[in-house]
């Protein structure tokens, strides 16, 4: 899509890296101006780098979006991070669908539905399994000025929030 030497999300595509940039995996971090501490800067990138391929309704795209997150949470040796970070991205695209629905002419007018069941139900599994480290993971959201209980306080709160108020996919752990 881009014919930019240096859009790393365009690189990370081409060499079937995106689970690595979703990660924010260093190389594919991609760099803003914000006191945002987290692995990635979801929101930016977001906005900034995947809006084009949606607007161009890149299907490949979209696919490989969903592959990658999947990719991320049953594969990056950093489990925290990569259950961390697919909810952001899960979040973050269900906020924009959110958006687009309240202003159909707005600047997520091109954001199309993707079924995001596969990554949501791989997501779920890891947070179960992963429940007592994510209490003890004060990274991120998990730090102690936001959480009584590690990174598992925001993500209960953010899979709830992304379920009630988005529609978007069930990932509540049953053992939330």
């Amino acid at each position: 899509m881009s014919n930019d030497p240096d859009d790393i999300l365009a690189i990370a595509l081409a060499n079937g890296e995106l689970d690595k940039f979703l990660v924010g995996e260093p190389f594919y971090f991609f760099e803003t101006k914000d006191d945002n501490d987290d692995p990635q800067n979801v929101v930016v990138a977001f906005d900034l780098l995947f809006m084009p391929y949606f607007r161009s309704g890149d299907k490949l795209f979209q696919a490989t979006l969903v592959t990658s997150l999947v990719k991320m949470l049953e594969t990056y040796p950093d489990r925290d991070r990569a259950i961390y970070m697919a909810q952001r991205w899960i979040w973050y695209y269900r906020f924009c669908i959110s958006k687009r629905n309240a202003q159909p002419q707005g600047v997520y007018a091109a954001l199309s539905d993707i079924d995001l069941t596969a990554p949501s139900i791989v997501l779920k599994r890891q947070m179960e399994a992963n429940k007592a480290e994510l209490i003890e993971d004060t990274r991120w959201a998990g730090a102690t000025w936001n959480s009584k209980y590690g990174l598992w306080e925001p993500l209960v709160r953010t899979a709830l929030h992304v379920r009630d108020k988005l529609g978007g996919p069930d990932y509540v752990p049953t053992n939330a």
